[in-house]
């Protein structure tokens, strides 16, 4: 029997670019990993392989493994803040209609992972993520799966330290998202802040091609008063800015607009109906992704 090798790839790639990102947290590697493994797939004979989806995981996890290593040296010489590359929806839906946010690709997660080992990380995610048994995940890294159980353990608790207790709704993100930027753009200083967690943090990521905060800007006041500064500066030099509700990295999002060019990905983290974290995208490198009309509503 002839085996379509084709269609046993397309029938996993998901899964496979649900590792790759979230491992790299970029997508453009994420898609060079996912073509690397096709490429090395097309060269083995798959009627030899007792599990043609543990192959695949495994040879998308390591080369994902070996890229991180070497993508976090990079990282360290980044320009300012580093933050994920935007993950867009990838089939049609409509915005309003989502009804889960997916914590597992937000930018408050994914952030998180950052300060976790290459292996930490890998451990957790094929573990706690993808339902992978230690003893696959040990086959993976070449660990024992003693060794991977301790490295999940170690990650699962600083992942824990790092994310919020309490669940937010899609609405509630949508409600304080289109809230702190009207607050923003009217220049409503004592309702933006007030929007805010008192202890509420600001990550901007510019990359050095865009102008963005060098550094994390933390506290309610210091924030909103941040805001209120840019829309004025916006309206001193007579820009016109507009907004475009999305979804992105699993949760609802604000694409910002200046003079009709896409120049920010805008998400929030929630924590008890206050904004706990603002993540700004500016990079124009790692907006491309998102593709959105070019010229959308106020």
């Amino acid at each position: 029997m002839t085996i379509d090798k084709t269609l046993i790839f397309e029938q996993h790639r998901r899964t496979l670019e649900g590792i790759a990102y979230r491992m790299l947290g970029t997508l453009a590697e994420a898609q060079d990993v996912v073509q690397d493994t096709y490429l090395k797939w097309r060269e083995v004979d798959a009627a030899t392989l007792h599990s043609p989806r543990a192959w695949l995981i495994t040879v998308c996890s390591r080369t994902a493994l070996n890229l991180l290593q070497s993508a976090r040296r990079q990282r360290e010489r980044y320009v300012g803040v580093w933050l994920p590359e935007p993950l867009p929806e990838q089939d049609s839906f409509d915005v309003a209609a989502k009804l889960e946010v997916d914590e597992s690709v937000s930018v408050a997660l994914l952030l998180a992972l950052e300060a976790l080992s290459p292996t930490e990380r890998a451990a957790w995610l094929l573990h706690d993520v993808f339902d992978l048994e230690f003893d696959e995940v040990a086959s993976i890294l070449g660990m024992t799966p003693a060794n991977c159980r301790q490295l999940a353990s170690r990650a699962r608790k600083r992942v824990r330290e790092g994310r919020r207790r309490f669940r937010s709704s899609p609405e509630e993100h949508r409600r304080l998202l289109q809230a702190f930027f009207d607050a923003a753009r009217q220049g409503s200083l004592e309702r933006l802040t007030a929007l805010l967690a008192s202890n509420a943090e600001l990550y901007a990521d510019g990359g050095g091609k865009a102008a963005a905060r060098a550094d994390m800007l933390c506290g309610a006041a210091e924030i909103a008063t941040f805001f209120i500064e840019v829309f004025k500066n916006y309206a001193a030099r007579e820009v016109a800015v507009r907004s475009l509700p999305s979804w992105f990295n699993g949760c609802p999002g604000l694409l910002v607009f200046e003079d009709g060019k896409l120049a920010t990905a805008l998400t929030l983290e929630v924590e008890q109906g206050r904004v706990l974290r603002i993540f700004a995208v500016r990079n124009p490198d790692k907006l491309g992704v998102l593709a959105p009309t070019p010229d959308p509503a106020v």
